[in-house]
């Protein structure tokens, strides 16, 4: 067998045993039972080896297909008798020495079995050495038990010759009952219009014109279609040919196998439905998200990171004077809250709300819903078992994802530096405002005369600290309020991306689970 086929079938039956290993609601029954039995007839199929190429003549009572038989083989093997039906069990012709364990997985009787061998034949059988024919059971039989195990026989061979006659080729129920139904192992039949002794030239042409393009219309356009006849022989050494190149290629049964794997991993993907995108790819999971951080009261930790960071750093680089004053003012942590990470958090964080809550869970479900429309029932009822596992802890996922971010209380290089300046001008104003007013008071008591330097010193003093000051606050009030706007920022950013992750972890991933088990199914069967 072509090892690349065998690499292909083994592929897809591994992505059918896949298949299998799903819940049982997630396969129709009669999808299970067809696959597990092409899946053991594929593995009993290639135990068999490759030294015989099993070909059947199947038929409708009356189209000649154990003549054609018998005419093909060389030999009176088949029975042909006026009453129908004539072909009661298979009748097998093994060409070359061995086939008995092929011919006993097909359970031909031992009765039934023929070995083409003979001296007078000389090489004139050689290039068929290798080939098991098999006639059928009649398939449109009057008795039940004739067409199943032609049925059977049918599923099991690796080339089918479907033997037609002049009148009945057009049957309406060799066309949809089988031919239709076996369009994906086209390459793998060959359909005769035997008889055609019975017609002239010119209905002959029509007869093999017209059942061409029907064949066309089942699907079957690889299909070969050869005109015969048992009487004058017409057309037997083209089939014989036929034959012998089917054992040459070796192929046949690799290519029957892979046909039927293939048409099964379609049957299931269809089953299984067309993969879906993950929720967390939906624009609906960033509005989640955004819900999930309003419930989680990011915007108020934000706010109070952004306000206590004001704060601090106004005691710290504000005026001296109006910093002290703001000693006693309202923290916005709370007195006791504010030196642990833990505290800050949980003083600043607000209870989520049952409406936020609702909101929340009804988000949720319509991101999961819409992201599982398309998959089977059974599919979007282990989605939502997951979704519903998910929201039942709702509360406490979003207080870990809060809590769980590392929240440091700021104290930039600048604050220090501000402080210096602070202080320095303020000690100069505080000198020059001494110095102004003692240089005053001597003048006004009249005891002397101080220097003119004094004034200018005193002055001086004066100015350079109240511009010095007011120049630093300025400074420190802007720099301020840039350094609260990036740590409420940078706060709010990484509470997000914590919820974002326990949006994903707790909503989206159990989801993403089960649709991801759905996509792995999907493609394995490609």
């Amino acid at each position: 067998m072509n090892s690349s086929a065998q690499t292909e079938i083994r592929r897809l039956a591994d992505g059918i045993r896949h298949s299998l290993s799903l819940s049982a609601d997630k396969l129709a029954e009669d999808v299970r039972t067809d696959a597990q039995n092409l899946l053991d007839r594929a593995e009993d199929r290639l135990g068999l080896g490759e030294d015989f190429t099993v070909v059947a003549f199947a038929g409708s009572t009356g189209s000649g297909k154990s003549s054609l038989f018998n005419a093909v083989a060389g030999l009176e093997i088949a029975r042909v008798g006026v009453r129908r039906p004539t072909t009661s069990r298979p009748t097998a012709c093994v060409w070359g020495q061995g086939g008995k364990d092929v011919l006993d997985w097909l359970s031909v009787p031992e009765r039934s079995r023929t070995w083409r061998e003979s001296a007078l034949d000389g090489d004139d059988q050689r290039r068929l050495h290798g080939l098991i024919l098999l006639d059928l059971p009649d398939h449109d039989s009057t008795a039940v038990e004739h067409r199943v195990e032609s049925d059977r026989l049918v599923g099991l061979v690796d080339v089918v010759f479907w033997v037609v006659d002049p009148q009945k080729y057009a049957d309406f129920s060799l066309h949809s009952e089988y031919l239709t139904k076996l369009a994906e192992n086209s390459a793998n039949m060959v359909v005769v219009l035997n008889q055609i002794d019975k017609l002239s030239p010119e209905e002959q042409k029509a007869a093999a014109d017209h059942l061409r393009h029907l064949l066309n219309e089942d699907g079957l356009s690889e299909t070969n279609v050869r005109i015969s006849s048992a009487v004058t022989r017409e057309g037997i050494p083209e089939i014989r040919s036929i034959l012998a190149d089917t054992v040459d290629s070796n192929e046949a049964a690799a290519e029957r196998l892979l046909a039927d794997m293939q048409a099964m991993a379609k049957r299931i993907r269809t089953e299984l439905g067309a993969p879906v995108a993950s929720p967390d790819e939906l624009p609906g999971a960033s509005r989640l998200v955004e819900t999930m951080s309003e419930a989680a009261g990011v915007e108020a930790v934000a706010q109070t990171v952004h306000d206590d960071y004001i704060r601090r750093a106004y005691r710290r680089t504000g005026y001296p004077v109006l910093a002290w004053m703001q000693r006693n003012a309202p923290d916005p942590l709370g007195a006791k809250h504010g030196q642990g990470r833990d505290e800050l958090i949980r003083a600043s964080v607000p209870a989520t709300t049952k409406a936020q809550s609702s909101h929340v869970r009804l988000m949720a479900h319509e991101l999961i819903t819409e992201s599982v429309s398309t998959m089977p029932r059974a599919w979007q009822n282990e989605a939502a078992e997951a979704e519903k596992r998910s929201t039942d802890e709702l509360s406490e996922t979003l207080d870990s994802a809060v809590t769980a971010v590392d929240i440091k209380r700021q104290v930039p290089g600048w604050w220090s530096l501000a402080n210096v300046f602070q202080m320095i001008f303020f000690a100069a104003t505080i000198i020059g405002v001494i110095g102004v007013i003692a240089s005053a008071l001597v003048a006004a008591i009249g005891s002397g005369t101080l220097p003119v330097w004094c004034w200018i010193v005193s002055i001086g003093l004066l100015v350079i600290g109240l511009i010095g000051s007011l120049v630093t606050s300025l400074m420190a009030k802007s720099a301020r309020s840039r350094g609260a706007k990036e740590a409420a920022a940078e706060v709010d950013g990484r509470l997000r991306d914590a919820v974002g992750r326990v949006a994903r972890s707790s909503y989206l991933d159990p989801v993403k689970v089960v649709i991801g088990e759905h996509r792995r199914a999907y493609e394995m069967l490609h």
